[in-house]
């Protein structure tokens, strides 16, 4: 299906399940750590430089974020997670709602995970991969800020991360992204298509 991105407007912000969106068509989520570029990955797929906001501070968003395309096809922007300045019990309540979501939300049919490149995958990350791979749910995992190494870097990033996922048998796509370059914008674009029949 040919997703008409630069369509996106946004919906609404809300983390208890009450305030969700209702469950009806597909959601692709776009989850990671605070100050991955979860925000910019958006504004650039969508060509919309404004669509979320974006900011130099981590931990900014701390509200799920839906955004649509059309009646049946929605982008969800989830807080990162991670931050240590966030208030305590705020980070409880976005994880709790977080990992709910991606168990229970009967129309996912995405997760963009978002990682920079410059680390390997954390334990949240891998905590959400292994809640995809009970769903099987598909994941694309995006190294981002991929302009800040060479290719031989790159190339030696990605090794060790498929080396990660391998011990624990874990097997998902890994693409380069530059919201600078944007490099790997069209295999970003083809990955989430594929979900969307």
């Amino acid at each position: 299906m040919k997703i008409k991105y630069h369509k996106t407007k946004f919906l609404k912000s809300a983390l208890k399940l009450n305030d969700w969106v209702s469950p009806l068509g597909s959601e692709i989520v776009f989850v990671g750590y605070s100050n991955v570029g979860k925000s910019r990955t958006l504004n650039t797929l969508t060509n919309k430089k404004k669509l979320t906001r974006v900011s130099k501070k981590p931990g900014r968003t701390q509200l799920i974020n839906f955004f649509e395309i059309n009646s049946d096809l929605r982008l969800i922007d989830f807080p990162g997670y991670g931050y240590s300045k966030i208030n305590i019990n705020c980070k409880k309540k976005i994880n709790k709602w977080t990992y709910f979501y991606l168990k229970n939300r009967v129309c996912l049919h995405g997760i963009v995970l978002l990682s920079d490149i410059r680390f390997s995958l954390k334990n949240l990350d891998i905590k959400i991969l292994l809640i995809a791979k009970k769903r099987n749910i598909p994941v694309l995992i995006l190294l981002t800020k991929s302009d800040k190494l060479s290719f031989f870097q790159k190339k030696n990033k990605k090794k060790n991360i498929y080396l990660q996922l391998q011990k624990l048998n874990l097997n998902f796509n890994i693409i380069f992204f530059s919201n600078i370059t944007l490099e790997g914008l069209e295999d970003l674009k083809k990955n989430l298509e594929m979900w969307i029949i």
